[in-house]
């Protein structure tokens, strides 16, 4: 997830570039149809990596699959994909808000913009802390979906 927050900033770069190059009525709405694009793509990503690997998995180790589960056929995610896809951009997203707002909370300056612009002049490492914060965020988040997930199959029975 956090390799595709950095393809973004590639698109944003491209958007730029067009905004020199185009006039402003049709500039606004491509720019708005960028971003929503931007902010869609990593889920659809996601779920069609998640497709694929459960595809490979199942044809290559069937062991490893679920009894619960279902098996992966077709092209197009299924269900469950496109809820992976979902919930990983969610995690993503609510884990970096989190971390930063706790990084904001304990900074000097709680302004905003002073917290970002300290994290783009400053050394590669004052990123650390926030990185380890979203990563222990992002794993109990998904503890917590495996753990409602377990519950609705326990249900299920």
């Amino acid at each position: 997830m956090i390799g595709l927050q950095y393809a973004i900033v590639y698109i944003w770069v491209i958007i730029s570039i067009l905004t020199h190059l185009l006039p402003q009525p049709i500039l606004v709405k491509l720019v708005y149809l960028f971003s929503l694009l931007a902010q869609l793509f990593p889920i659809v990503v996601v779920a069609f990596v998640h497709h694929w690997l459960h595809r490979f998995f199942d044809s290559f180790f069937p062991e490893s699959r679920l009894p619960e589960t279902e098996l992966a056929t077709g092209v197009f995610p299924s269900f469950i994909s496109w809820w992976s896809g979902l919930y990983g951009w969610l995690v993503n997203i609510l884990s970096s808000v989190i971390a930063f707002g706790l990084v904001m909370l304990f900074s000097p300056s709680p302004d905003l913009l002073t917290v970002f612009t300290l994290f783009k002049t400053q050394a590669q490492s004052l990123l650390i802390v926030p990185t380890i914060i979203r990563v222990i965020i992002a794993a109990y988040l998904y503890q917590f979906e495996y753990l409602v997930h377990q519950r609705l199959i326990a249900a299920g029975r």
